[in-house]
């Protein structure tokens, strides 16, 4: 048994220029990219403020060193690996720039 296609009985033509709409362009892409970069900031502005914040409540490099690898494998595991990169980028970066 063999299928034809037919057409349905009643149907709309869309023209080409109708979905230009849709498609949006270039500045709904530049957006994204936009708040994707200032999300990026604001978290690795947050592995900042933390790094800051553990350099001052008394962790030292030695004792860092010996937990390091935890911190990042819960970190990631908690906000997942590029959130969890950025923002172990922003902590490492402040706290060892204290240090």
């Amino acid at each position: 048994m063999s299928a034809l296609l037919e057409m349905p009985v009643r149907y709309t033509t869309i023209l080409d220029d109708e979905f230009d709409d849709i498609d949006g362009g270039a500045v709904p892409v530049l957006a994204i990219i936009a708040a994707a970069v200032a999300a990026g900031g604001t978290i690795y502005g947050i592995g900042q403020v933390a790094g800051e914040r553990a350099y001052y409540a008394g962790l030292r490099n030695a004792e860092y060193q010996d937990v390091k690898w935890n911190v990042r494998a819960g970190v990631i595991g908690i906000v997942g690996l590029v959130p969890g990169g950025i923002l172990l980028t922003g902590f490492e970066n402040k706290f060892y720039s204290m240090i």
